[in-house]
């Protein structure tokens, strides 16, 4: 790749993640292309769609779940491991606008998003093998339950949010009793 080339891209992709981090999760290729400078066919050639875009700036923040989530396998108290994981999930989710859109949606754009997604609903069904909770869930359910969770902790104000965040993961643990061993 050409320096210039390479160089537009890196622009493009800079561009794209400080738009998506302030929250501009609707941002046009268009808008995006007027703001990097460049022409909309060299956005386009990076990103063919806006959902592209999204995922692309997006995947380090899913991948970033997977390392929350391994880490929380070394909690020896499985429980703990896995609400440990939820909040942090969750903190991540609130401070990252898109990333609820990204883990509820189940078609993507992108093979590396839908290989890490699938690779985080594995790690969060080891965490919950762990516990072994009746009824079942699998890791896939959980990540669909913390997007409600993101959704219904945004709709308390700022300064609650924590608090807020706190109380549904006590419920959420209450309702996770591990099955008896057989």
């Amino acid at each position: 790749m050409r320096a210039d080339a390479a160089r537009n891209r890196q622009r493009i992709f800079d561009e794209a993640h400080r738009a998506i981090t302030a929250g501009e999760i609707t941002l046009t290729l268009n808008e995006l292309a007027r703001r990097s400078g460049v022409g909309v066919g060299t956005v386009y050639r990076l990103f063919p769609t806006q959902r592209a875009m999204l995922e692309a700036v997006l995947e380090d923040s899913v991948r970033g779940l997977i390392a929350v989530a391994t880490e929380a396998e070394q909690n020896p108290e499985p429980v703990q491991a896995l609400i440990g994981f939820l909040h942090e999930a969750l903190s991540a989710a609130l401070a990252q606008p898109g990333l609820i859109d990204i883990l509820i949606t189940a078609t993507d754009e992108t093979d590396s998003l839908r290989e890490a997604k699938a690779e985080l609903g594995a790690e969060t069904s080891f965490l919950l093998e762990r516990i072994r909770p009746a009824p079942a869930v699998t890791g896939e359910n959980l990540l669909k339950l913390l997007c409600g969770l993101i959704h219904a902790v945004n709709e308390h104000p700022a300064d609650r949010q924590a608090a807020a965040t706190d109380a549904y993961l006590r419920i959420l643990q209450g309702g996770l009793s591990p099955r008896p061993a057989p």
